[in-house]
């Protein structure tokens, strides 16, 4: 009797652990799940990027054929800039204090022979104060929310603090320091310009290597692409006989560039 008994409580230890255990898990599967999130780079960056994005002057980082500049163009090579720019384009001008964006409006001026260069050339005369004109399908019309600023140049050591969309941003540059006359004049001379938000490293907007008695200097900060984060326009000439805007987006890893040469 004493050998059935002891199995019987064997067994009974045995249910009673089983039990416990299934009802360990039942209540774990009750409990409400909960989501497990990757630490993640911020998705409201500039370009949100998981990783740091550096915009340079090289050509593999720069979207070509996208602006024209209210400008004096040469026609070679059947390069007409009548055929280029169309009623799909857009531009940003400047009225009464404000900018916006809407269907480019212009005529276009044709010179026969330019007294420098012997070629002929194609003038884009815009209707209102044009800044630039782009084929950009992100740009989004309307009016635009913009930043006012006094200094278009950033120099080293003298970062530009601004405010937008309730967000605090700062352009700090390194390198060049353009009111030198003997660093304007250095056409291997290096500038970068960094952008931050709230404290925190977004990306790198201007990493330029060549200037030759130019500078780059701020044209425009505003919500070109209406996504509620601030978007940049630099004139950036490489050569005093080049003009030279980009266009740097939010949304986009790479910049828009648009120049005119018109040297000698």
């Amino acid at each position: 009797m004493k050998k059935y008994g002891y199995l019987f409580l064997l067994a009974a230890m045995v249910m009673a652990c089983q039990n416990k255990s299934n009802n360990k898990q039942q209540q774990t599967e009750d409990l409400p799940k909960q989501d497990t999130v990757a630490e993640q780079a911020p998705t409201d960056s500039l370009a949100a990027p998981d990783k740091e994005i550096v915009y340079s002057a090289d050509v593999d980082s720069i979207i070509d054929g996208r602006i024209l500049l209210p400008s004096t163009y040469r026609v070679w090579e059947n390069n007409d800039v009548s055929k280029i720019i169309n009623g799909n384009w857009l531009e940003l001008h400047h009225k009464n204090g404000s900018y916006y964006v809407q269907s480019a409006s212009y005529h276009i001026e044709n010179e026969d022979e330019e007294p420098c260069s012997g070629l002929p050339t194609e003038t884009i005369v815009p209707k209102e104060d044009v800044l630039v004109f782009f084929n950009i399908p992100t740009v989004q019309k309307g009016a635009v929310d913009s930043v006012a600023f006094k200094n278009p140049i950033i120099e080293p050591g003298k970062p530009f603090e601004f405010t937008f969309q309730h967000d605090n941003y700062k352009l700090q540059a390194t390198g060049i320091q353009f009111h030198k006359d003997q660093e304007r004049g250095n056409p291997h001379a290096r500038y970068t310009l960094k952008l931050y938000k709230n404290g925190q490293y977004i990306r790198t907007i201007i990493d330029q290597t060549q200037y030759n008695d130019t500078a780059s200097e701020l044209a425009f900060i505003g919500d070109l692409d209406k996504d509620g984060l601030p978007d940049f326009i630099f004139s950036s000439p490489r050569d005093y006989e080049e003009q030279r805007m980009i266009i740097i987006l939010s949304g986009s890893a790479y910049a828009y560039d648009g120049n005119v040469q018109f040297d000698c």
